[in-house]
């Protein structure tokens, strides 16, 4: 039996978008054409955990995001993932982090100090509205974002597809939280060459963003994410949300490159 890679990626989009509900055995029976049998043992093989592991690990994740993004409240938060008591919810969190949500919250800081210490400088940054954009995707586990696979994941959309204007970058989870094996990464275009198979259609942006630029190689990209940060956890102006973080790539006259990094901001 062989399920098509796009097939699966059908799933992991229908679970990323409803993280806050189960996703049922029909569902993915009539979205795949497989038994949920099959598809668990291939999904399995591919991401070494359960779908329902990794539809809990999801809700659980977006859920310490918004702990330390927002101020909402714990119970509102639970209510959020999809946890109708906050009970449950507490549980299922200690679970995965060996810690309580109240402690999470109040670990902000201490979540962040290493990553940020002793980072230098300021960047400007500003406030923007972004408008939908609809792009083509492949998506990738990127372990903590390793820059080589990300090279080799662009490398080969280069090789199929004439790449004019923009291209874009999606980092779905936050690594601190995120443990490393599981951090994934979507490389997106405008255009796709015809007869070329193994992207998705998915709309991006639609919301209010940082906007913070690195200028140069991609070695050093992790600097601006620092100073990034460092701004947010002392400065305190606003929310962030736990949805995707944007990366526009483009080049400057001179040819060197440049990288817009969108923060989704909470409303």
């Amino acid at each position: 039996m062989q399920i098509h890679f796009g097939e699966i990626q059908k799933i992991v989009d229908l679970i990323e978008e409803n993280f806050d509900r189960e996703i049922t055995a029909y569902e993915i029976e009539s979205m795949s054409h497989y038994s949920y049998r099959n598809f668990q043992r291939i999904f399995f093989r591919i991401f070494n955990e359960t779908i329902s592991g990794f539809q809990k690990r999801l809700r659980l994740e977006n859920a310490y995001k918004k702990l330390i993004y927002t101020t909402d409240t714990i119970s509102d938060i639970a209510w959020q993932i999809g946890y109708f008591n906050i009970q449950s919810f507490s549980k299922a969190f200690k679970q995965q982090y060996h810690i309580s949500p109240a402690v999470a919250r109040k670990s902000k800081q201490e979540i962040f100090s290493q990553f940020i210490d002793n980072t230098q400088g300021n960047l400007p940054h500003e406030i923007k509205y972004k408008d939908p954009v609809s792009i083509y995707c492949r998506f990738i586990k990127a372990e903590d974002y390793n820059n080589q696979e990300i090279n080799d994941l662009w490398e080969s959309i280069e090789n199929e597809n004439e790449i004019s204007g923009s291209a874009y970058g999606i980092i779905r989870d936050q690594p601190l939280i995120t443990s490393v094996p599981h951090c994934r990464y979507g490389a997106g275009i405008k255009h796709v060459s015809s007869g070329i198979s193994g992207f998705q259609k998915k709309e991006i942006f639609g919301g209010k963003y940082i906007k913070f630029t690195h200028y140069g190689s991609f070695d050093s990209i992790l600097e601006t994410y620092r100073i990034f940060y460092r701004f947010w956890l002392t400065e305190s102006l606003f929310m962030l949300d736990n949805s995707d973080v944007i990366e526009e790539y483009t080049q400057s006259p001179t040819g060197e490159i440049i990288t817009h990094i969108y923060f989704p901001l909470y409303s």
